[in-house]
């Protein structure tokens, strides 16, 4: 392909994966009439309104006092607020507008987001040593990553997945430039959805990075100052969220294992019957074996399998949490562009991935709805595999010299 093929074609996949964000993220082009814009992102609306006027956010009742009479916002019926006191700096910050402002608000965080997730991919992708598939490779991870259906979906719930994904991107995109404090600063923002960023901190102290990990607890600090003032200080803070994880979390079918929406082996086994909460350890566990023989992977990769071994073993996430999942792609894309045979393979996964789970619903297949989490396996078991490879190959070279 000639150079301006490439940049035309890549043009042309942007523009379409933009109106795909669009559609189906913003106007809702297919959407169900009772799931409007934002629907999810009420919660968070909600509870900063309860903070501001001097309610129990985590207590459902009082959650749903806070937005009676919006219109938009018909109330919480079973799950309430369960996020972190320190998610209370984005809460109260939208809770400050108007419902039929605040939504849109929320939207452009979420637009934010992406862009800075773009912007750190193909910084990314421009300092890999695989040189060849640089240029269309900006294109196209820049399609995947603004039109793909986690991302549409995201946008369109109002969730939080985007915001902690790209701050937690953030952390170590930073780290590896060794601008620490924003690195610091990035892993707090991040933490407010701890599922997200939880093996990545465990990396950072397993590293070591102290200076990251204080300022990032710093963070986490400022950002839940006014729950640490409203319950009296951090027990009653954390009283009051534990309370609210018993009261809601835990008891609304979305969040429990085996549910179509919740992904990771544990989920899986779950749905066939096997309940085995333990497997959450091994999140932890092949994170520091990765530590251990980080030296036999390409360094540019770890970020990619702590979010593969996140989405498959630690728990607590849903199928719209796989937008964590693109630094896996971009990895791929390095390893295998230029590799017909590997190419296809990849394509395919990704394909499968992405693949609508209602058309199994819709033909009677329900055992098939967790079928991402095999694939996600097999995407994080390839990134091993060619970054194991490429690193021996790089050891090779100097003794060949």
């Amino acid at each position: 392909m000639t150079e301006s093929f490439k940049r035309n074609f890549g043009l042309g996949i942007v523009g379409l994966s933009v109106l795909s964000l669009i559609c189906f993220g913003i106007i809702g082009i297919g959407r169900d009439i009772n799931s409007p814009l934002n629907f999810d992102g009420a919660t968070i609306y909600a509870a900063g309104r309860a903070w501001l006027m001097g309610l129990n956010p985590y207590k459902l009742d009082l959650l749903n006092k806070s937005v009676a009479g919006i219109k938009e916002i018909p109330g919480f019926e079973d799950g309430g607020f369960f996020y972190p006191p320190q998610a209370a700096i984005f809460c109260l910050f939208v809770g400050l507008f108007d419902y039929s402002v605040a939504k849109f608000v929320w939207v452009g965080l979420n637009l934010i987001s992406i862009a800075a997730i773009v912007v750190m991919t193909l910084e990314t992708i421009n300092r890999s040593p695989n040189h060849r598939g640089h240029q269309l490779g900006r294109w196209v991870m820049a399609a995947i990553i603004i039109g793909n259906p986690f991302t549409t979906h995201v946008v369109w719930m109002g969730q939080t997945s985007l915001i902690s994904f790209a701050a937690t991107m953030g952390a170590w995109f930073f780290s590896q430039r060794q601008k620490y404090v924003l690195a610091g600063i990035c892993l707090g923002l991040a933490s407010f959805k701890p599922q997200i960023c939880l093996l990545l901190g465990f990396w950072f102290l397993l590293e070591r990075q102290w200076k990251i990990l204080a300022v990032s607890l710093a963070t986490v600090v400022i950002m839940s100052a006014y729950p640490l003032v409203f319950y009296g200080g951090p027990i009653g803070t954390l009283q009051a969220w534990h309370q609210g994880i018993q009261d809601s979390y835990l008891v609304v079918t979305f969040n429990k294992p085996g549910f179509q929406d919740k992904v990771g082996m544990e989920s899986l086994l779950a749905f066939f019957g096997w309940n085995l909460p333990g497997i959450k350890i091994l999140g932890l566990i092949l994170t520091a074996l990765l530590w251990v023989f980080r030296n036999k992977i390409n360094g540019e990769d770890i970020f990619a399998v702590l979010m593969g071994i996140s989405f498959t073993f630690l728990g607590y996430t849903h199928v719209y949490d796989y937008v964590g999942l693109l630094p896996i792609l971009t990895s791929l894309w390095l390893y295998c562009y230029g590799n017909q045979k590997a190419s296809l393979g990849m394509i395919g996964l990704v394909f499968l991935l992405f693949f609508p789970r209602r058309i199994f619903l819709a033909a009677g297949l329900p055992f098939l709805v967790h079928w991402r989490t095999i694939v996600v396996l097999i995407l994080l078991i390839s990134v091993l595999f060619f970054s194991i490879k490429a690193k021996s190959h790089q050891r090779f070279q100097p003794e060949i010299a």
